[in-house]
């Protein structure tokens, strides 16, 4: 009987997963495809609301998800200490995309096929849009589901081997399989990983991968 319940119980995480993923490649699917259905190749207003209401709606879900399981708990945050953080790991990020650069060049293969996809995805997006989404919304659900449900919630006592695996499907998801993106999204996983480890916190991570995201957006702009 408890065998059972022990299967039930990590049946019912999995369906949460998969849930959990499937949100978020239809957040992507669907705000790239709303201009494509379209004649002029736009996004309407019409659009930019409906697209609003269901990424805040699917924000909502992850959100409940999360405090279900308790991984947020927002009073215990040091909002200093996430400031140093994140500082601290944008400069390794930084470093590590200039590592990967290098590394590109002495392989020839200096594609970015994450990038390059998220760039055909959100070409006929609104900046706005594209900021919240892919600066604020995305970075959240994917902290919930890799360093949260996977490592944490599913891996349970076992926490670090579950880092290590949900930062492998992390890059994988990442499209991490050149050179240049293992060592790129290798090092960012690796960071995030070790951020949630170190202080017991997602919100960390979740700062982290926030910040990282939106600089990468606003600097879209001058690329």
């Amino acid at each position: 009987l408890r065998r059972k319940d022990m299967f039930k119980q990590v049946m019912k995480k999995i369906g949460v997963i998969v849930l959990a993923l499937t949100l978020l490649i239809l957040d992507l699917t669907l705000l790239g495809a709303f201009p494509l259905l379209t004649q002029d190749g736009k996004f309407s207003l019409v659009e930019q609301i409906g697209y609003g209401v269901w990424a805040l709606g699917s924000l909502a879900i992850f959100i409940v998800i999360a405090y279900r399981f308790k991984l947020l708990s927002l009073k215990e945050i040091n909002w200093r200490r996430l400031v140093a953080i994140a500082s601290l790991n944008l400069v390794i990020f930084f470093l590590g995309d200039l590592l990967g650069y290098f590394v590109g060049q002495l392989t020839h293969n200096a594609a970015m096929e994450n990038q390059a996809a998220l760039n055909k995805i959100f070409i006929h997006v609104p900046f706005y849009l594209y900021l919240v989404v892919a600066g604020f919304i995305i970075p959240i659900m994917e902290e919930i589901i890799f360093r949260g449900l996977l490592a944490k919630v599913l891996f349970g006592k076992y926490f670090k081997t579950g880092l290590v695996i949900s930062s492998l499907l992390f890059m994988a998801g990442h499209s991490a399989f050149t050179p240049q993106t293992i060592v790129v999204y290798g090092i960012m996983s690796a960071g995030l990983a070790i951020t949630y480890y170190k202080t017991k916190h997602i919100e960390y991570s979740m700062g982290v991968h926030i910040l990282n995201n939106s600089i990468a957006v606003l600097l879209s702009l001058f690329v």
